[in-house]
């Protein structure tokens, strides 16, 4: 499948990271453009914390360099696309979700729900279809799963043939999580979207809209919930002083070629049997209840 990239001629560079210079209606596009054709797609949301855990993490480097669609969800990677003198916007993560499943809704297009809490997941479920009539939420199960039931969980979602699925398990488990079982989801538009099902459930409450228009969400979220300071701390600073560095002192950033873009050509055919003997999971049983990202 073609990455937005090859539509738009818009795949640039953060930190050496591919981000498609996209607004909220192109993104939306190559959504409905996948269902269209029926094939499959990775969205990652990328911003400035992502890309600091991705240069120590190679399983996750590797990932985001081999989505279909990577938006700027944060104001740090739409700082740093500015800076190099690319008209970027900020596309959240969960407003690109709230677009996909309207559209989902009048499309007939069928929604599966993965992560967050039981009783959030069912209030989704009776809510959604209130917000977007028409909406068909053919499968949904919390993010409280164990290990030894994994593989049936996800199977048992994919046999609903979603059209959708947003999986709600915080960055980097839900991208590690997406690329382990993509590939039992042919024609599926997959979208890590954080804690957007508490927002959406009301659970959350999002920044008011004049800290969303300044780019501030983050801090809304940190004056909110003060123990993200050291996480922020530890990685807005780095995020910063590096694009700094290489805007000034380093070449121009270039435009990332058809030969580094996604090899594959929109469907990634890994073995899951593979990759799991390769990537042993914790033994604990985890939550996926998602932290939000600090649209940095």
């Amino acid at each position: 499948m073609a990455t937005a990239g090859n539509n738009f001629e818009s795949r640039q560079k953060v930190l050496g990271y591919p981000v498609d210079v996209v607004n909220e209606s192109e993104a939306l596009s190559m959504v409905e453009n996948s269902w269209e054709l029926a094939r499959t797609m990775h969205v990652v949301t990328i911003n400035a914390e992502m890309v600091i855990q991705a240069q120590k993490d190679n399983r996750l480097d590797r990932i985001i360099r081999h989505a279909h669609l990577i938006v700027p969800d944060g104001a740090g990677a739409v700082f740093a696309l500015k800076l190099d003198g690319h008209d970027s916007v900020r596309v959240p993560g969960i407003e690109l979700a709230e677009k996909a499943l309207a559209s989902a809704a009048k499309k007939g297009i069928p929604v599966a729900l993965l992560g967050s809490k039981a009783e959030i997941i069912e209030k989704l479920r009776k809510d959604l279809p209130k917000i977007h009539p028409g909406l068909n939420i053919c499968a949904s199960h919390d993010g409280y799963i164990d290990e030894t039931e994994e593989e049936a969980v996800v199977r048992e979602i994919a046999e609903s043939k979603p059209g959708l699925l947003l999986v709600a398990m915080g960055v980097p488990r839900q991208e590690y999580f997406i690329d382990k079982w993509i590939s039992l989801f042919p024609g599926t538009v997959i979208i890590g979207v954080g804690g957007s099902f508490d927002v959406f459930a009301g659970a959350v409450k999002r920044a008011p809209v004049l800290f969303q228009k300044l780019h501030l969400e983050w801090f809304y979220r940190l004056m909110k919930e003060p123990w993200r300071f050291n996480r922020m701390a530890s990685t807005l600073p780095n995020f910063a002083f590096q694009v700094l560095f290489n805007h000034f002192f380093n070449s121009s950033p270039r435009a990332i070629s058809s030969s580094e873009r996604h090899p594959s050509g929109g469907r990634r055919n890994h073995s899951t049997k593979k990759r799991r003997a390769r990537e042993p999971q914790d033994r604990s049983k985890k939550s996926t209840e998602s932290k939000e990202s600090t649209d940095l």
